[in-house]
């Protein structure tokens, strides 16, 4: 046999090819599970903002009575039955007890769907403010609706979404 002229590969080349390999191969794997936890991540994000969105359209809907939506929360026993019947100050008229029930319809199908998000730890809240600055005549209030979670992660690091806007009775 002629061992100058034959062709194919040494052990050694052999190997090196396979460490390359390898190593590429380990890359991509931790690559998946990096990509598997950010895509849970966004549809947990992609959940919560549907919730948080929902209930501001709803007190957009209401926007005459948004004042009646101040302090709603989705965690605690009663919280959808206590609407305030009596406007802040500055407002003239109370809250007729159709608008209540339209409040608390609203908040009791928001903590259904906040409950049923199967997110960890999950709670929601509407906080009704004056605008500022504060025009009485306007009636312009601020309304910030937040949910808080808690990650999916092994740090269960505090999450939180806010949507706020400023609303003026037609």
């Amino acid at each position: 046999m002629k061992r100058g002229n034959q062709e194919g590969f040494t052990l050694v080349e052999v190997m090196v090819s396979a460490a390359i390999l390898g190593v590429g191969v380990m890359g991509m794997a931790a690559m998946q599970g990096l990509a598997f936890t950010k895509n849970v991540d966004a549809n947990d994000l992609s959940v919560v903002t549907n919730i948080a969105s929902d209930m501001m359209e709803r007190i957009q809907g209401n926007r005459q009575y948004a004042w009646a939506y101040h302090d709603i929360q989705t965690v605690g026993a009663g919280t959808c039955a206590a609407v305030p019947t009596m406007p802040p100050a500055g407002v003239t008229k109370p809250t007729p007890i159709t608008i209540a029930r339209v409040v608390q319809g609203d908040c009791a199908q928001w903590r259904t769907l906040v409950m049923a998000s199967n997110l960890t730890n999950v709670q929601g809240s509407v906080q009704v403010s004056n605008a500022i600055p504060a025009n009485p005549l306007l009636g312009a209030r601020e309304v910030v609706v937040r949910v808080q979670w808690n990650d999916r992660g092994a740090g269960q690091r505090l999450r939180s979404v806010s949507f706020q806007t400023t609303l003026v009775p037609e």
